[in-house]
């Protein structure tokens, strides 16, 4: 007989270690060039392969170069531009994880910056592996070249076996850079914070008819505590970042599908689609209807 097991994951919560690629890209950035990503459900890294730009996330602004990797979590907005001198190339992963998921912490820790120790051509590699499951053309390079790939080439993942296979390399790549970050033998994730925890909480239920009484309740803490503790972390009340996250997800589905008002409201966990579209055009300053059109 030969065999393994797993004995590292909580079989309690295991949903709280899953990783599920929703992008990936390279991108050689003209000088200048901005980006502005506003909340969204998923989380993303940007690996610096060369150059350098800024990065600004609330209040904080940094000058990165090639080497570093960049960290967004899931429902918070972030600018990045490239510098005028020296432009960045950058490759990013997007993924839905929940964000207690103990890999975030161990790879950035505190921060939303790290220094990665993987060598930058593995790290492109293992982005263009990733791209390759849609793009056969990829396949046959070693490094991104955006004179033979110009503009914008995106290939959608369409089929479930793409899907697996697609993000068993995206899994691959995180536990090699895992493990080049960190010595195994120190690798034991830290008790997560209550605000942490109850983050975690909304991102994966924010579908669900939740109210800040079952987010605490779920914690066993006492709501004005968690909404104490949650607006010192994050700078907000608990209940503005699940709207925030809503109205994110809200706005993407009124974009990219033809869903009605009434199905998008029942799978944000809305009672009715009133008080749907009261909320977002609390949040937008127009109706539902009013900002599909507009798109």
């Amino acid at each position: 007989m030969i065999g393994n097991r797993d004995i590292f994951l909580d079989r309690t919560d295991v949903s709280r270690f899953s990783l599920q690629l929703n992008h990936c890209g390279i991108q050689e950035c003209a000088p200048g060039y901005s980006y502005h990503i506003d909340s969204r459900p998923y989380h993303l890294i940007h690996f610096i392969l060369g150059g350098n730009g800024f990065f600004e996330t609330g209040h904080k602004l940094s000058n990165l170069h090639a080497g570093q990797a960049f960290y967004i979590p899931a429902g918070v907005s972030a600018r990045y531009y490239a510098s005028l001198t020296d432009p960045w190339t950058y490759g990013w992963v997007g993924f839905y994880t929940n964000t207690a998921n103990p890999f975030l912490s161990l790879l950035f820790g505190d921060e939303n910056v790290i220094e990665f120790k993987m060598p930058l051509n593995e790290v492109e590699q293992n982005l263009l592996s990733i791209i390759s499951v849609t793009d056969r053309r990829v396949a046959g390079y070693s490094q991104y070249d955006k004179d033979v790939f110009p503009g914008e080439q995106f290939t959608a993942i369409l089929g479930l076996s793409d899907s697996l296979k697609a993000n068993s390399r995206m899994l691959n790549f995180f536990s090699d850079l895992l493990r080049s970050q960190i010595p195994e033998d120190t690798i034991n994730p830290k008790k997560n914070s209550p605000a942490l925890l109850a983050k975690a909480f909304m991102d994966t239920h924010y579908t669900e008819p939740i109210k800040m009484q079952d987010v605490a309740a779920s914690l066993n803490i006492h709501p004005n505590y968690l909404c104490a503790v949650f607006k010192k972390t994050y700078g907000q009340t608990p209940s503005d970042y699940l709207r925030s996250i809503r109205m994110s997800q809200a706005s993407m589905l009124l974009d990219l599908t033809d869903y009605s008002v009434s199905m998008i409201a029942g799978s944000l966990g809305y009672a009715n689609p009133f008080q749907f579209s009261a909320a977002f055009k609390s949040y937008y300053g127009m109706p539902p209807s009013a900002y599909r059109k507009k798109m």
